[in-house]
This record gives structure tokens, sequence and C-alpha cells, in this order.
């Protein structure tokens, strides 16, 4: 039996909470339909006036990151860090924070989060 748990308003995000009771598991999941922020994607990729370097060419946007990716790439950083070394915000600038990031944007695994041809 599944017993919906929320409703993001903002992301449009679902969670769900699921028991098993043969198994005594409980589950919880979070969904959320990101295809209009890959079409998004794709469409600044392609955009051959390139907007994406923005009015004076000092500022390209280079992405969009669902938050629930933001998320998990949140949790998997601080999985394997010790307490004291732990990251507590992702939109706060953090050496190696910005390098796992970036890293992630400028592998070809994550391609449809870019918005422009660009390594970041």
């Amino acid at each position: 039996m599944s017993v919906l748990l929320d409703i993001d308003p903002l992301t449009g995000a679902v969670e769900t909470m699921h028991y098993d009771h043969a198994t005594k598991g409980l589950t919880i999941t979070r969904t959320e339909n990101v295809d209009a922020i890959l079409d998004a994607n794709q469409a600044s990729f392609n955009d051959s006036g390139q907007a994406w370097r923005g009015l004076d060419n000092d500022f390209w946007h280079a992405a969009r990151i669902p938050l629930t990716t933001l998320w998990a790439w949140f949790q998997e950083f601080n999985a394997s860090r010790g307490p004291g070394d732990k990251v507590h915000d992702p939109f706060t600038s953090h050496p190696e924070w910005d390098a796992f990031v970036y890293g992630r944007l400028n592998c070809s695994d994550f391609r449809k989060l870019k918005t422009a041809p660009v390594n970041v």
C-alpha cells in the first residue's frame, strides 16, 4: 500500500511511502517530472543565437539542474565524508563541492543538464 506524503508546489515532486507487510520494509520515494527542464536545456544548447552567453558575454548560463538531482548529488558527495567535513549547504560555494558538481556537468552522462556547449 502506498501513501502520498507530499507534493512540492514549486517542483511538482511527489513523495510517497510504501510499507511492505511481508518484509516489514518501509520505502519513501521522491519522483519529479523533469521533462520541461531537459527540453529547455536542449533548446538553449541548440540556440544558434547563443543567448546563453548573456548580454555582454560576461555571464554564461551553463546548466539547469533539477533540485531532486542536485539533492542526490549532495547526498552522494557527503556520504563518504566525516561528520566534521560535511558540506551543509549545496548553494554555498565550497571548493570540493564545486569541483564535484563541475565534474558531473562535464561528464557525458549528464549532458542533458547543460544549456551551453561549454566545459564548466
